[in-house]
């Protein structure tokens, strides 16, 4: 739950970062031994678009109890490179190809917004 309060004090923390994101994504709990064995055999032009795209240290994480995937990457502008991977023509398919493991709407990367960080 936001509030005016905590939205100003995420936009404005100084531990923002243009060059690292992480998101969550909600799988559903039945497909988790097929999504996680999809993960396994990455599609070559699917790793190569993400470099291509300026995706660095891209790591997924699983919470098995519930499908609860935290994902993280780091780019040198996430936005951009968030904007690449989308027009890359490699994106649709995967997506394609991903969307049956998601529970409704759990397909979309939520964005957390990050306030921490110790270098």
């Amino acid at each position: 739950m936001s509030t005016p309060d905590l939205d100003h004090l995420l936009a404005t923390s100084t531990a923002r970062s243009p060059h690292r994101c992480c998101f969550l994504l909600h799988v559903r709990p039945e497909k988790l031994p097929e999504y996680v064995a999809a993960h396994q055999e990455v599609w070559e032009e699917m790793r190569e678009a993400l470099t291509a795209a300026g995706w660095r240290n891209y790591s997924l994480f699983l919470r098995p109890e519930d499908g609860m995937v935290v994902g993280y990457f780091e780019a040198e502008d996430v936005d951009a490179a968030q904007d690449a991977i989308s027009r890359a023509g490699i994106s649709p398919r995967w997506e394609a190809a991903m969307r049956e493991y998601f529970v409704p709407g759990g397909g979309e990367k939520q964005i957390l917004p990050q306030y921490f960080h110790l270098a």
